[in-house]
């Protein structure tokens, strides 16, 4: 249980706004069964703890130990949030921008207009309230709620966040770039909900970013669910990119129908102590599941990434991969599990983590796991971590490469891996030119 008299502001807060959200306008609310189940859940759960076998390497308490204030109502410096939304432009990229702003929808900033028509691109908070078509079965649908006491926290409040839903056969051509800007002029903290919805045979392609205006620090709490309908395209995208006092839980929760291909991808190039988690269900045959990511820790980071694929349908594909480069006195963990089901026959799934460590006092700690229940599959994992081979920089040396650059090149080279899973190649080149940026 938790206990609130002990609890870090942040959490006596978030738990003192549950009591407004219950309380409502007096508008019935269709998901008050789900945020009563989750309420119950997050009190009984408490905060995770080292002690948790998940959370083994991960100590939060540090992260929330600043007296945090809501972000919900802030003033914010107009010039300050719109250089940061201009800074998070890919170059060259033509997309569909949507900008959320302290864990609200920004209509004025977002710039919706070459939104087909059939396609729904609004406010979570206001879809909810509206009562969207199709929202009773997605929203809140598949995520754990005793996973953990964050999911459950986010899903017991009334939040917004932005609320995609691309129809049956629709192709989104543009790409959909959503910024996300937390202001924080003191110690902040943000909760946000996100919900994709893509139908059968439809696609999408979904970039997030994420930035802070000033230098205090931030704590999100933030949760995307991604529901795929049949045979329907989904790519997915987030670049972390906030700064080094930027802390927070996040998780993606992924459902897919029959034949859906899905991947999402995430980039965490500047944070302070932040636990990603991903967790996709291929559950119909044929699906097609991605999952990666990459993490350039240095200073006091930490960046934990906890993944779980449950494969509950024959006939599946799932691939994994995940790097990190640590150095300084970072942190970097990769806990990632895949099950497999006993009715998920024939099931391919692939789990591949890797870490180079650049320091006596970087940390990079790897567990993949597979817990398998059928008997015609083909399933394997691996982890590696070690520093860079001196060999190798002494090859590059001896062609007229200086130390530094060919250390750097190494590192790009390793990095690249995980920039090729995405799509489009605008944005790996702007991911490349950030890896660089750091490397030097």
């Amino acid at each position: 249980m938790i206990d609130l008299e002990k609890a870090p502001a942040l959490l006596r807060d978030a738990v003192g706004a549950l009591e407004g959200a219950f309380a409502g306008d007096g508008a019935p609310d269709p998901f008050a069964d789900l945020r009563q189940r989750a309420r119950a859940s997050f009190e009984a759960k408490g905060l995770p703890t080292t002690r948790d076998e998940a959370w083994k390497y991960t100590d939060l308490r540090p992260a929330l130990k600043p007296d945090y204030r809501s972000a919900l109502g802030l003033d914010a410096d107009a010039a300050a949030v719109d250089a940061a939304i201009e800074g998070a432009r890919i170059p060259g990229l033509e997309a569909t921008r949507v900008v959320v702003v302290n864990g609200q929808l920004d209509t004025e900033r977002s710039d919706l207009e070459g939104v087909p028509s059939k396609v729904t691109l609004a406010s979570l908070a206001h879809t909810v309230a509206n009562g969207a078509e199709g929202l009773a079965d997605t929203f809140g649908r598949h995520v754990d709620l005793d996973r953990d006491a964050f999911a459950a926290l986010n899903s017991a409040s009334s939040l917004d966040g932005f609320y995609l839903e691309v129809p049956r056969g629709v192709a989104v051509e543009t790409p959909i770039h959503v910024v996300h800007v937390i202001t924080a002029d003191a110690a902040t903290y943000v909760q946000e909900r996100n919900l994709i919805v893509v139908g059968e045979a439809a696609q999408a392609t979904v970039l997030e970013s994420f930035a802070v205006v000033g230098d205090a620090e931030t704590f999100r709490n933030d949760l995307t669910e991604i529901v795929a309908a049949q045979s329907a395209v989904v790519r997915h995208v987030r670049i972390q990119d906030e700064g080094p006092d930027a802390h927070g839980v996040s998780l993606v929760q992924t459902y897919q129908s029959r034949d859906s291909d899905v991947s999402t991808l995430t980039f965490t190039f500047a944070s302070g102590t932040v636990r990603n988690n991903t967790v996709m269900v291929p559950d119909g045959e044929g699906c097609q599941s991605t999952l990666g990511g990459l993490y350039l820790c240095h200073g006091d980071q930490h960046v934990d990434t906890n993944t779980l694929v449950d494969h509950v349908a024959p006939g599946c594909q799932s691939n994994e991969l995940f790097k990190g480069i640590v150095y300084d006195q970072s942190t970097g963990v990769f806990n990632g599990k895949v099950f497999v089901q006993r009715e998920a026959q024939q099931t391919n799934a692939y789990q591949q983590s890797q870490g180079v460590v650049l320091s006596p006092d970087a940390r990079h700690y790897s567990k993949p796991e597979l817990e398998i229940y059928a008997d015609d599959v083909k399933c394997s994992h691996g982890s590696t971590t070690g520093a860079v081979e001196p060999e190798h920089i002494f090859y590059l040396r001896s062609r007229g490469v200086s130390e530094s650059d060919a250390r750097a090149m190494l590192l790009y080279a390793f990095a690249h891996d995980v920039v090729e899973m995405v799509d489009l190649e605008l944005v790996r080149d702007a991911l490349d030119a950030r890896i660089s940026e750091r490397l030097k």
